[in-house]
């Protein structure tokens, strides 16, 4: 959820087959042997001139400043369509063709991504490319260098004033552009560069070293990050055309020396050209896969999940303490005995118990380091899935500061932890980690970094340079760090929002994925808030099958066998904030009912037969300051935890969707 409830976290954050199913290895790990193998130059002489010459007539595919003057220059080329090498290519690509070509010269590669509409060239002749999702980017290797290349055409801002100037602000240079998330997250401006001038919110490129284009250009190194496989030099271009609103290409190359010149050169030679075809994604994430190290306990869990008809239900109402906060401390008695009150008054409305009880956990909050909540889990917790406990689900997000990465207006607080990740500097408290999960012994659903394709988590591409295969390489190195101290009983969740933001394709969640080695379970967000004033809420909401059946169609290709625990959903029914608390309760009570019809009644669509776990958020957004509800999510609150919000603790005229949950899970078939 974007901004987490005040009130309820403040206080805390000072390959077997089993019943036709298989869990087996990813079954698109890379080409065939038989793709490898026509990798190879093609020199058909038709294929080859038709390429060059004829399908763009105005020379687009010519590059004199990098050896490609003519076709005579053209030593080969590769052709791929719709992810495959192809032996000829004679003809225009059609509307239903994916189509990139790599002209080889004598020192340099020009790559015409045809479907996207422009070309660059790069200084190499040994290139690997990647277009397994060419919808969002693809990505060359070369040399000690990685760059990744996407087209973005998402402006929601296009009504406004100033619509390219407010699009690239937010959600483009916000961080790379200043100078103190520079400094905050330990990171260098190499090659003499520097931010570009803010006027009223508005960063003005750079429109004379391309004549025609209006250009942002950074170079940077993240300091003291060495090993065999680091990246630390990053050379970041945005290229736009002169006033053009809505469409330009990111470039982000990282490399493990300065290559500044080289960023300036594909600049360049970069070219704008008709599209021919559509973009698309190859990717496939393969069958779900167990950790062989699992417990026996945590492989039942799991095999129950995935093949059981039954959906595990829980609610968030507050996240628990860490060890060092034990028994006797008055923070961590208040929160077991708000915990305990809330999960029964949460069990009677619903007349179902908890099957999964979620909690969340920082990895600091500024200096102060957060632990797991080995004792109060177990309190809480501690079930294995086959027992009447529910099993933990414990959030664990890379964020010092909840979350609070700042706005323009707010220097000095935009920060990410995660280059220090990179560098090693909580290895040790992640071990500590990893030894608290071990000891607690029972299956944890273990959650990391939730909303990552956001523009409001520490973790978001944004805060990374641009780059979420940075995201990746943090994630991979927490989960390799489980699997050193030996943690047999994780399963990890990866969670993505629904609609991703920023708007963008370099942003989109596919590109977080870390791979499927990493992950065993997907986690949903969806929200319905539901803060509409009275007249308009009817005809505005959005039910549980809209919500989530349009996040299953959005991957379901790359996901076709994988089950989903949806970790946060709520149906708000209006805040204070805008108008009358609860003024729109029967519609919140509409989409429960919706909910549990779509789950429980007839023969479910194939969305909802993926769903094998639910978490309804029961926490509310407020204004602290202010003293009021913002949306109110939350439908049940113990009425003897008295806090400063006056209408905190009336939840009778919820009465309705009491009921409907009490309704629907006696449609619920047995565990």
């Amino acid at each position: 959820m974007k901004k987490f409830t005040a009130l309820m976290l403040g206080a805390v954050l000072a390959g077997s087959c089993v019943s036709g199913l298989c869990f087996s290895a990813c079954n698109q790990d890379g080409p065939s042997q038989e793709e490898e193998e026509s990798t190879a130059l093609v020199k058909d002489k038709s294929s080859l001139k038709f390429a060059f010459n004829e399908l763009y007539k105005a020379g687009e595919m010519k590059d004199a400043a990098n050896g490609l003057s003519s076709l005579v220059d053209v030593k080969g080329a590769r052709f791929k369509v719709n992810n495959r090498y192809r032996e000829t290519f004679t003809e225009a690509p059609k509307s239903i063709h994916d189509a990139k070509v790599e002209f080889f010269g004598e020192s340099s590669v020009r790559v015409a991504n045809i479907s996207g509409g422009f070309a660059f060239t790069l200084p190499t002749t040994e290139l690997k490319a990647d277009y397994t999702t060419a919808k969002f980017h693809s990505s060359y290797e070369f040399g000690d260098s990685v760059l990744t290349v996407s087209r973005e055409s998402s402006n929601p801002y296009t009504s406004a004033p100033t619509p390219w100037y407010t699009y690239c602000a937010e959600w483009i240079i916000r961080f790379i552009n200043d100078d103190e998330y520079i400094k905050n997250c330990n990171l260098t401006r190499t090659n003499d560069s520097k931010a570009y001038e803010f006027t009223n919110y508005k960063a003005f490129g750079d429109t004379t070293t391309k004549p025609g284009f209006d250009l942002y250009r950074y170079d940077v190194k993240i300091n003291d990050y060495t090993g065999e496989d680091a990246l630390p030099y990053y050379n970041i271009a945005v290229i736009r055309k002169e006033n053009d609103p809505v469409n330009f290409v990111l470039f982000v190359m990282k490399s493990k020396s300065e290559r500044s010149a080289i960023m300036d050169s594909i600049v360049q030679s970069y070219t704008l050209m008709r599209s021919y075809g559509t973009e698309k994604n190859f990717f496939d994430a393969g069958d779900p896969k167990e950790n062989p190290n699992w417990s026996d306990e945590t492989k039942a869990f799991f095999r129950k999940l995935c093949t059981d008809d039954y959906i595990n239900w829980g609610a968030f109402s507050w996240s628990m303490p860490g060890d060092d906060s034990g028994p006797g401390n008055p923070t961590y008695d208040a929160m077991l005995s708000n915990s305990l009150k809330s999960k029964a008054g949460v069990e009677e409305i619903w007349g179902h118990g908890y099957d999964i009880y979620p909690t969340y956990t920082h990895l600091s909050w500024y200096s102060q380091l957060h632990y797991f909540p080995k004792q109060m889990a177990k309190t809480l917790a501690n079930g294995n899935g086959l027992d009447d406990k529910p099993v933990l689900q414990f959030t664990y997000q890379f964020t010092t500061d909840n979350n609070n990465v700042g706005t323009i207006a707010q220097p000095g607080t935009r920060f990410s932890p995660l280059f220090d990740i990179m560098r090693g500097k909580y290895d040790e408290h992640f071990r500590r980690l990893a030894a608290d999960i071990k000891e607690y012994g029972k299956p944890v659903l273990f959650r990391l970094n939730n909303e990552m394709n956001t523009d409001w988590t520490s973790y978001c591409g944004m805060l990374t340079l641009l780059d979420p295969e940075i995201f990746n390489i943090t994630w991979r190195r927490l989960y390799d760090i489980f699997e050193e101290e030996g943690v047999d009983n994780a399963i990890w969740i990866w969670n993505p929002i629904e609609t991703s933001s920023p708007y963008s394709s370099w942003g989109e969640d596919i590109n977080y994925f870390p791979g499927v080695d990493y992950v065993q379970l997907l986690g949903g967000t969806n929200y319905e808030m539901n803060n509409y004033t009275k007249e308009a809420a009817e005809k505005s909401y959005k039910s549980f099958r809209t919500c989530y059946k349009a996040q299953y169609e959005k991957n379901k290709d790359v996901f076709s066998k994988w089950f989903t625990v949806i970790a946060e959903t709520a149906c708000g029914s209006g805040g204070n904030a805008t108008g009358e608390l609860g003024r729109n309760a029967a519609v919140q009570a509409k989409y429960v009912r919706e909910m549990f019809d779509v789950l429980y009644t007839g023969e479910k669509e194939e969305w909802a037969t993926r769903i094998k776990g639910i978490i309804w958020f029961n926490c509310n957004d407020i204004d602290a300051y202010a003293g009021t509800i913002t949306n109110r999510l939350c439908f049940y609150f113990p009425e003897d935890i008295k806090y400063d919000y006056p209408t905190n603790n009336n939840y009778a005229d919820l009465a309705e969707t009491w009921a409907a949950f009490k309704e629907g899970f006696q449609k619920s078939p047995a565990k």
